[in-house]
């Protein structure tokens, strides 16, 4: 009979469950899980954190840029020996005006030239009063601030047309002004609402 009771001792010890105690503290999350920007990165390998919202991004949740070159030229043409600056290339300087206030970094070099008529010294000096003449309309006129204009007078060194005829001369007694700009623009995903987009 002692035998049948140390056995179910025994036996009801090996069916018992035996209880850990569980730490009284949360486990801390060792990593950020979350995504506050919404591109599908989490924060814990987001190398950008404060990329646009929408824009399409890379595993490291990094947006692309493309980059796009923006141009502008402006071309004055001058009676003989002046640099009185005709009203019709007010607009094309206008153009040249607000081209600047919309890209605010870029600056400006603006280049006089005159024909081979007339002394070196003399054609030197018109040349850059001509420059002068379109800077002074950037400013006055349009309120492009001076020091974001340079001048330049090459006299008749830079003919682009070595003829000696009146068509030749007019050609070079010139102004121009040449600028350019990189203008980047964020790469978004495309969404089914992108070509409603596109519409308005």
């Amino acid at each position: 009979m002692k035998f049948i009771v140390c056995l179910c001792v025994l036996f009801i010890s090996a069916c018992s469950t035996h209880i850990i105690d569980m730490t009284p503290e949360p486990t801390v999350q060792k990593y950020d899980l979350s995504d506050s920007e919404g591109d599908g990165i989490i924060q814990a390998r987001d190398a950008c954190p404060e990329s646009n919202a929408g824009a399409k991004v890379d595993n490291n949740g990094c947006g692309s840029k493309t980059v796009y070159t923006i141009r502008h030229r402006l071309d004055v043409n001058f009676d003989i020996n002046s640099y009185a600056v005709k009203d019709k290339y007010n607009a094309e300087i206008e153009g040249l005006a607000i081209f600047m206030s919309e890209y605010p970094d870029i600056t400006v070099l603006i280049e006089g030239h005159t024909s081979i008529r007339g002394t070196a010294k003399h054609n030197l000096k018109l040349s850059e009063n001509r420059a002068l003449a379109i800077k002074n309309k950037l400013t006055k006129e349009y309120g492009i601030a001076a020091n974001r204009i340079t001048t330049v007078g090459y006299g008749s060194s830079k003919l682009i047309s070595a003829g000696y005829d009146e068509l030749s001369h007019q050609k070079n007694r010139r102004i121009v002004a040449e600028i350019s700009s990189d203008k980047s623009f964020v790469e978004m995903k495309w969404t089914i609402y992108s070509v409603d987009n596109e519409v308005e």
